[in-house]
Formats: C-alpha cells, sequence, structure tokens
C-alpha cells in the first residue's frame, strides 16, 4: 500500500522508527483460535519494555482500517486527509513517484480484480491471485484507458508491486471528496457492502460523483468479459480479470518547503518517526491461511524485533514505536519516555502474553 521496507536492513539500524504491523490478530474464528498457539520468543519482551497506549479504534466495517489510520497520522497528514474513506493514498503514491500535479489534482487508485460470482453475494480475490504480467497490464490499460478519459480520469501505469498486484493511478476532478472503501477491506468480502462508488445519500457530493464512476465500472466490466487478455487466460486456467476497484481517492495538501518549520499535528506529540509498515500477516490474513500467518509471525519475530530487542539490551536505544493493528484496533508500545528502574524489572518479571495482547486489538 506504502509505506513498506526491508525488515532486515532497518531492524539492524540504530535509527528511531515506527513499526506498523497490519493484521496482527483478526476477527476470524480460526485466526483467534490460533492466538493461543502462537509462541514469539522476541516481541513479548520487547513489548514488555516500551510503554503502552491506546492508539485507533473503529469497527472492521470502517472505510479504512486501523492500519492505514496509525500510517496517516505518523505521515503527519492533516485531520481532513485523514477521515475514514477519504485518504489520499493515490496522490500519496503520486507524490512518491513525483508525478506532475500530485500536490494540486485529486487522484484515486485503480486496481485490477477478479469478482468471484456466487449465488447470492460476490466476493473479490486477492488482487495477488491474478498473477498479471507487464504484457497483460499494457494490453489492459490500452483498452481501458479511452472509457476512462470519457469520465475526465487519466490513467497512469505503477510497477507491478512486490506481491504481483498491478495497479494504475488515475487523476481527474471527479475523485475529489469521494469515498471509498481500502482494498485491505475489501478482499475475500461481499463486494456489495463495500462499493467504493456507492453514496449514502443521493444528495452528497460523493453521489454526485459516482454516478459516472458507477457506470464505467458496469462497461469495464463489458469490456473485459470478451477481452483477448481473458481468453488467453481462460486457456491457461488463470482467473479472468473481470472488474476493477477504486480506493484511496483525494488529494493530499502540498507539503512543506524544507526550511519550514514543521511541528508534531497535535499537542504533546513527540516529532514524527518515519513509519514502516510490515504487511508480512496481511496477505495469509486476507488469503486466511493461518498456517501462512503464523509462519509469517515467526519470521517477523526473529527477523525484525529479535534484533532490535538485542539493540535495546546491548544499551543501543533508538526512539522505537511499535502498533500493532487487527481489523478493529491498534495499540502502540513505544520507549518516548524511560520508565523508572522499579517499573522496567517488574515489566520483565511479568512477560507479556501475547495471545492476551492480540485478542484485544
Amino acid at each position: 500500500m506504502t509505506e513498506v521496507s526491508e525488515p532486515q536492513q532497518m531492524a539492524m539500524s540504530s535509527a528511531a522508527h515506527h513499526l506498523i504491523v497490519p493484521f496482527a490478530a483478526a476477527s476470524s474464528a480460526r485466526c483467534q483460535a490460533r492466538l493461543d498457539q502462537l509462541t514469539l520468543r522476541h516481541l513479548p519482551v520487547l513489548l514488555g519494555r516500551l510503554q503502552r497506549e491506546q492508539d485507533v479504534q473503529c469497527d472492521e466495517y470502517s472505510y479504512s482500517p486501523p492500519h492505514e489510520h496509525v500510517l496517516a497520522r505518523a505521515l503527519g497528514w492533516p485531520e481532513a486527509s485523514r477521515q475514514d474513506g477519504c485518504m489520499p493514498w493515490a496522490a500519496h503514491l503520486a507524490r512518491r513517484h513525483g508525478l506532475e500535479g500530485a500536490s494540486s489534482l485529486p487522484w484515486g487508485v485503480v486496481t485490477l480484480c477478479h469478482w468471484q460470482i456466487h449465488a447470492d453475494h460476490v466476493t473479490m480475490a486477492h488482487p495477488a491471485d491474478l498473477h498479471l504480467s507487464a504484457a497483460e497490464g499494457d494490453a489492459l490499460l490500452a483498452a481501458m484507458h479511452p472509457w476512462f478519459a470519457e469520465e475526465g480520469l487519466h490513467l497512469v501505469p505503477l510497477p507491478v508491486d512486490k506481491t504481483g498486484v498491478l495497479q494504475w493511478l488515475a487523476c481527474g476532478p471527479s475523485l475529489e471528496g469521494l469515498r471509498t472503501a481500502s482494498l485491505d477491506r475489501v478482499c475475500g468480502r461481499n463486494v456489495e457492502g463495500w462499493m467504493a462508488l456507492a453514496a449514502k445519500a443521493s444528495t452528497s457530493p460523493t453521489a454526485a460523483h459516482s454516478a459516472p464512476l458507477r457506470r464505467l465500472q458496469s462497461e469495464m466490466q463489458m469490456l473485459l468479459y470478451t477481452h483477448p487478455v481473458n481468453d488467453a487466460r481462460a486457456e491457461q486456467g488463470a482467473l479472468p480479470v473481470n472488474s476493477f476497484w477504486l480506493w484511496g481517492a483525494g488529494s493530499l495538501p502540498a507539503e512543506p518547503p524544507p526550511s519550514a518549520e514543521v511541528s508534531a499535528p497535535e499537542a504533546g506529540t513527540p516529532a514524527l518517526l518515519h513509519p514502516h509498515v510490515l504487511r508480512q500477516l496481511a496477505l495469509p490474513a486476507l488469503r486466511e491461511d493461518w498456517d501462512a500467518w503464523e509462519k509469517a509471525w515467526h519470521w517477523l519475530d526473529e527477523a525484525v524485533f529479535g534484533p532490535l530487542l538485542a539493540q535495546l539490551r546491548g544499551g543501543q536505544a533508538p526512539r522505537v514505536r511499535i502498533t500493532l493493528c487487527s481489523e478493529r484496533g491498534a495499540t502502540t508500545w513505544h520507549n518516548d519516555q524511560r520508565p523508572g528502574l522499579l517499573r522496567l524489572l517488574g515489566r520483565q518479571l511479568r512477560p507479556l502474553q501475547m495471545a492476551r495482547v492480540l485478542e484485544s486489538l
């Protein structure tokens, strides 16, 4: 989605960092049953040396998941850019890729996807399951771009990410103020409850903008149904691309000049740390592959949190914030203020029980 780092390099660095872990737990009954079996060596001890604070609380039906709320605040975005369903991740990506108009125009992320049709509902497979090639993406872009252009939307392709997801950026005035559901909310779920282009009230600005976009989505479904790319994929037994999901819409205020003083966004908040989103748990959780999810947890514990704990034990104490996120909330541990010796010893004598920590998220 956004600020993703190489954990091996990051963990061994003595620099301060804010580690954000999406899908540390999920509401799935199968995930909850796994929590008591999850045995981590380093993270419980590491968290025991830090101070805990409640961070974000929402429900699993908010348009933006907790980790996006945490990341938007960690990036120092103003409150107007941190509203549920209105976080301008596309504009953020446009800025990172140096695109013209990144800080003055509204953008949206267009993710190619496969909708699975069931008897009474429609779910979205994870876009990574498509395994789209660059050539397929180019062919689909050439076919779809004229239809988007008729609605005043210009498409810009993005490089395929590490999980194999192919997506584009769209730029156009109709994307301003559009409330959309995050891709992390929709994958594996009934899309009808998450229609990113639907409006709650026919008189709202979102409704006025969403009507042509809903029409565009229907037109693209018809176009893709007979597209040669999908004909070739059918012969190979691959999932067809039969729709797209638009999310992360809006515009992002221009960054202040380098010489300007930048204060923390909220009074009393320490200076912002550079955020790193560790998404190793996300794909297994969205696929509900809890064996892979548990394996990813053990990898994070050894590759990221183990070296960080060693730094703290060795007296190399960088400022650190660790935020664990579920579908409904997020909790942060930090060392912004050094605890007293007795308090620290008490924590070390009472190691945290990770199952209870994750159940409380």
